[in-house]
């Protein structure tokens, strides 16, 4: 692949040439194609799906179902369990209040908030529920810990697939069949894997997967839920309104059946067809090839960064992103330092505030590359490293 040819397709990078974006792990850029199927959606397909009997309304539905079977083929699921959702904090606040399960719920150190606050807000309603947390081991959810702590009283574990602080992929399948072998119910967190891994739900034996379409060049506002059919047809609907029902009496509700029962209203019907353009797009390039180019990336800023004195990476081999810290200036002043420089990247908590506590640091400088990075990027970045050491 070539990051150079890559960066032509997105309008971004030619109205702003000299920007090196690192910030991928918050979300992503859009390319001309993503763009134009919004805009052709708008321009020439607009209209509401559902129940419309004129070809136009039949033309928007069509897409927006083309859009959810392309995200099914995507993670291996079937298209019937695919929920459209806004992002991937909505899709666990869904699960969170729709499903029922018995047992204590297992979170880890590392998870985002939008990972484990719904858990911790359920846990709070739910009198006599549980939470405990997986320890992290070297940028990685701590094998021994997962056994450990998912026991028989265990109902629901909620972890990630790729940490957003350390950019490492979890041992996910051990992980699950632990929690399978106690009867437990696992909660895939994919916002950070879907972009750069391989996914399949099949293999992964995942319960339920999220993840968000604006962190793999889709449309913000674009999120996805898998969830087996089985369980989700136990669910009841997170929101209720249009759209979503079967019939409607003044004595009796009779719900619609999966996926559209967790549809209410009006779905992001051009989101939807921005996200299926962002998977072509990906697809042509190779989850594979964009997996090997994250890694070589951020293989060359660990390498370089630890050449360093006074600046600790917290990224292990193998990771997708690379969060660090200096021991001579906070976190948002490296930041401001290389956002001088033209560089952007993300500086802070990273929405994983139990973590930091966890290592006693008060934040990471956090450099996420994607398919348009280049190793030119890479070599500036470590350049104004550098520099924020001198200045500080």
């Amino acid at each position: 692949m070539s990051p150079q040819k890559i960066r032509e397709d997105f309008p971004i990078f030619q109205k702003r040439e000299n920007l090196v974006y690192l910030d991928n792990a918050a979300t992503t850029q859009k390319p001309e194609q993503v763009i134009e199927a919004v805009q052709n959606f708008y321009e020439k397909d607009n209209a509401n799906v559902g129940r419309g009997l004129y070809d136009l309304a039949n033309d928007a539905t069509q897409k927006y179902e083309d859009a959810r079977r392309k995200v099914a083929e995507f993670i291996g699921a079937s298209k019937d369990e695919v929920v459209f959702v806004r992002n991937t904090s909505e899709a666990e606040n869904l699960l969170a209040h729709s499903l029922n399960f018995e047992g204590d719920i297992v979170l880890s150190e590392m998870a985002h908030h939008s990972e484990q606050l719904p858990w911790r807000r359920k846990a709070e309603e739910e009198e006599g529920t549980k939470i405990d947390y997986l320890e992290t081991e070297k940028g990685k959810i701590s094998l021994e810990s997962a056994r450990e702590k998912i026991t028989e009283d265990v109902g629901l574990v909620a972890i990630s697939h790729v940490s957003n602080v350390f950019g490492a992929e979890n041992p996910v399948e051990k992980i699950v069949e632990i929690a399978h072998e106690r009867d437990a119910l696992v909660v895939l967190d994919a916002a950070q894997s879907t972009p750069h891994i391989p996914i399949d739900v099949r293999r992964l034996d995942v319960d339920f997967l999220c993840f968000s379409g604006h962190k793999m060049l889709g449309p913000s506002g674009t999120g996805v839920l898998y969830g087996r059919k089985e369980l989700l047809q136990e669910m009841k609907p997170y929101q209720v309104g249009g759209g979503m029902i079967r019939s409607v009496e003044k004595g009796d509700i009779e719900y619609g059946e999966v996926p559209g029962k967790f549809e209410a209203g009006t779905p992001n019907i051009a989101g939807a067809v921005g996200l299926a353009a962002a998977i072509e797009y990906l697809e042509d390039i190779g989850i594979e090839n964009i997996q090997e180019h994250s890694q070589r990336l951020s293989r060359k800023m660990i390498q370089s960064l630890e050449d360093i004195e006074g600046i600790e990476v917290l990224s292990p081999s193998g990771a997708n992103l690379v969060s660090f810290t200096s021991e001579y200036a906070h976190p948002h002043d490296i930041a401001e330092v290389l956002n001088q420089e033209g560089i952007a990247v993300r500086a802070g908590n990273h929405c994983a505030q139990p973590q930091m506590q966890e290592l006693g640091i008060n934040g990471t400088a956090r450099a996420s590359p994607y398919i348009y990075n280049t190793e030119g990027d890479m070599e500036k970045l470590l350049k104004a490293v550098k520099k924020s050491k001198k200045v500080f």
